[in-house]
């Protein structure tokens, strides 16, 4: 049987650790913290118990998958120090989930290049952390690569496998090819900050922000628009309150970071506050709602006031919603998913523009990977390439700071075709 060594016990390594063993890969589940692996691997358990009393797999082959995971408390334990390198134990890939800090990283991946044979393919799952800067700490960087999986990873059905500059293609493909046998889809993406996911995703999340910063409109409203008139299945402070606004800011603050502080990404003061309060979402029981009571209420006391758009942005609104297909008919709710929304569309020509993925790659890892209702590169077809581009050269003339300057100005009659 193949083996994976998975580095960090916590939610994401027992997640991975589980969606291995289910596909009959050897696991070999290691944290430095001796009650998170007995979590871990106690929640493994209990996870593949559950899914036998809901038949979804027989009561045998969960306790063969149950079986198939060992906790080791040090990577040393996979390699003794009495034998030889080329006796070393056996394993076919190596995927690290531990916090991310590249201090950490750096230490663990050292570790696993001692530890494991030459031929194992090492993997981070980073969700932000540049994949390159990460494999500096080997000797042999071309080993490494990105597996980012989405939380939890046994349901969520995207891997982002990322190469970075020195990654070998038959390591990539080996990533690739390990997340389709594991029951994923594997996406393809370069080295670059926030991969696809994390990078086209930031302005459902931080033009949301900003409009709710600039009073706009509220945060359920905000959150009611995106779903009505987007198809959203979450608003989103809703989903910036279930993923967790700690994790959500965190991950703004390194992509803007590491794309040169460019105000598109530039994190917002109304969250950075909240998680200075503590307010994190529903794991803290409050953030942009309040979650103690039987059922969420608005937590956030944002303040709607009167605004009046120039004559052609609203003009340019109408238009694009209505290409959009957008029915109501109310300005100000226009506004908020145009603006919202453009955002995204902008984001991912731009990404593809840079070729951080291809066209179908980056609408596949929108829909998986976020569960948006269109990918966002065929959802500026359905719309229209030039009236996308008309909406954002609107926004970016009554705006500042460059935030809505068009990828599709020279696209714009061009379809993007896919490619790897």
């Amino acid at each position: 049987m193949p083996t994976v060594v998975i580095i960090g016990a916590g939610t994401m390594g027992a997640g991975i650790a589980q969606v291995a063993a289910q596909a009959g890969w050897d696991v070999q589940l290691c944290d430095l913290s001796a009650d998170a692996l007995a979590r871990g691997v106690s929640g493994i358990r209990a996870q593949f118990a559950r899914l036998a009393e809901k038949g979804r797999i027989s009561t045998e082959e969960a306790e063969r998958a149950a079986a198939r995971v060992r906790a080791i408390a040090r990577l040393a334990d996979l390699a003794p120090a009495d034998r030889a390198p080329a006796d070393r134990a056996w394993a076919d890939l190596a995927i690290e989930a531990v916090i991310e800090r590249l201090d950490v990283k750096h230490a663990t991946f050292a570790a696993l290049e001692k530890a494991l044979p030459a031929h194992a393919v090492l993997a981070t799952n980073t969700s932000s952390l540049s994949v390159g800067a990460i494999a500096r700490a080997v000797r042999d960087p071309s080993r490494v690569i990105g597996m980012h999986f989405f939380n939890p990873a046994p349901l969520m059905p995207l891997v982002e496998v990322i190469a970075a500059a020195a990654s070998r293609p038959d390591a990539v493909d080996f990533g690739a090819a390990t997340a389709r046998a594991w029951g994923k889809t594997a996406v393809h993406a370069k080295d670059t900050p926030g991969f696809i996911v994390n990078r086209v995703a930031r302005g459902y999340y931080l033009e949301a922000l900003r409009l709710l910063g600039e009073h706009v409109s509220t945060v359920e409203k905000i959150d009611k628009v995106m779903k009505e008139l987007g198809g959203f299945k979450m608003g989103p402070f809703e989903l910036m309150d279930l993923v967790g606004l700690d994790v959500n800011y965190s991950v703004s603050l390194s992509v803007w970071e590491q794309m040169q502080r460019h105000p598109r990404f530039e994190p917002h003061e109304i969250q950075r506050r909240l998680v200075d309060q503590g307010c994190l979402g529903r794991k803290t029981g409050r953030g942009f709602y309040d979650y103690t009571g039987p059922s969420p209420v608005s937590a956030f006391p944002s303040v709607k006031t009167a605004f009046t758009l120039p004559p052609e942005v609203e003009q340019a609104v109408h238009n694009f919603a209505a290409a959009a297909s957008v029915t109501d008919p109310h300005t100000p709710c226009r506004y908020i998913f145009a603006r919202i929304l453009c955002a995204i569309l902008n984001e991912a020509a731009l990404a593809r523009q840079e070729g951080v993925a291809s066209a179908s790659d980056i609408d596949i890892a929108m829909k998986l990977g976020t569960n948006y209702p269109h990918g966002p590169l065929e959802w500026a077809d359905r719309i229209g390439r030039d009236e996308v581009h008309k909406m954002l050269a609107c926004l970016e003339a009554h705006t500042s700071a460059g935030r809505f300057r068009s990828a599709f100005e020279t696209t714009q009659r061009t379809h993007i075709e896919p490619g790897r």
